[in-house]
């Protein structure tokens, strides 16, 4: 749920508000033509900048890294990116080959239901609406008028009105800014790529891990930590800056592609950085949540299966970059993590 962040910020920009709800997010934007690094993308900052940033993050290079228990047994990571655009879920076929004999597919979420009850009880999401509980008023919150205003866009855009984020809790506003823009047009439709590997996962027959509960990002926001939550609302709530072209959401993809996620991390940072004016503050709390402490949960979440070996672990790649990375803390346990090149990458 975190590397769609560049994809979200990116796929969002036309010049000027748009006359309704999301009139930004069009097929013109979200079709991109062509995937590449267009330099036009990072401004204000350079890609050299970019790269600058990115020189100090450790595995900050790769998707597919090979997970050695210190019995021998094997199992792979690899960092997905949470959209529907048909080359992203274009899989290498290594990648696919793995998935096919996998004894587990181990995902962030597993989103089917596991009950008539709970699927009933998601559809009324009672525990969404604030029903009388004390919550921040957006209104009077730190977040920017402009940002509150995009996030207001967003809620009428997915059906729930622009007035919605003064009912709803801070976490349920927040799930309803994890999701792309342009994936509107697939929902439904096309799977994100998590979705894909899961898909072909349980056709396979392998056991799906859940690596987190469906929900932990909202009950973490609704948990009483209003600071953070607007944090959180500030970080997402800049990605739907109505500014973005095509080449923006172009460049994410063919970073993605050629495996340089500690870049696609660093113009992540600069972005909202600039968006917001306050110097990565606000990104670099939210990522100590995020990232960093997912990261330490992801890895005990697994740690008993990849013992026994044969998982697959697909998770956001940009959990996998960093020293409180996946790749680094695995490490830390004693596992030996090596980067496996899949054709396209650098």
């Amino acid at each position: 749920m975190d590397a769609v962040r560049v994809l979200v910020a990116i796929a969002l920009m036309l010049v000027g508000l748009p006359a309704f709800a999301q009139g930004w997010a069009t097929r013109d934007v979200c079709d991109v033509p062509e995937v590449a690094v267009f330099e036009s993308a990072f401004a204000p900052a350079t890609e050299d900048d970019i790269k600058t940033a990115a020189d100090h993050m450790p595995n900050g290079v790769g998707r597919l890294w090979r997970i050695e228990a210190p019995n021998g047994a094997v199992s792979h990571l690899w960092g997905t990116m949470h959209v529907t655009d048909p080359r992203i879920l274009d899989l290498p076929d290594r990648v696919l080959d793995l998935i096919d004999n996998a004894r587990v597919v181990a995902l962030e979420i597993d989103p089917i239901m596991p009950s008539r009850r709970a699927y009933e009880r998601d559809l009324r999401r009672a525990d969404w609406f604030r029903n009388g509980r004390s919550d921040v008023d957006l209104s009077d919150s730190a977040l920017p008028a402009d940002v509150l205003e995009w996030i207001r866009q967003r809620s009428h855009g997915l059906g729930w009105g622009r007035n919605a984020p003064d009912r709803l809790t801070l976490g349920a506003v927040a799930e309803l800014l994890l999701s792309d823009p342009c994936d509107d047009f697939a929902a439904g439709i096309l799977p994100v790529q998590d979705g894909r590997i899961q898909m072909l996962g349980m056709i396979a027959g392998a056991e799906i891990l859940a690596l987190e509960e469906a929900m932990r990002i909202k009950h973490q926001l609704d948990g009483g930590e209003g600071d953070f939550a607007i944090d959180f609302l500030l970080v997402y709530g800049s990605y739907l800056n109505p500014e973005t072209k095509w080449q923006d959401r172009a460049t994410s993809f063919a970073l993605y592609l050629e495996g340089r996620i500690a870049e696609m991390m660093a113009w992540d940072r600069a972005y909202v950085s600039d968006v917001l004016g306050d110097g990565g503050r606000a990104i670099d709390r939210v990522n100590a949540y995020l990232l960093d402490a997912r990261n330490h949960a992801f890895v005990d979440a697994a740690e008993s299966a990849l013992q026994q070996g044969g998982v697959f672990i697909a998770v956001g790649c940009f959990h996998l970059p960093g020293a409180q990375g996946m790749v680094a803390l695995l490490r830390e346990r004693g596992f030996t993590v090596t980067r496996v090149p899949v054709p396209g990458e650098v």
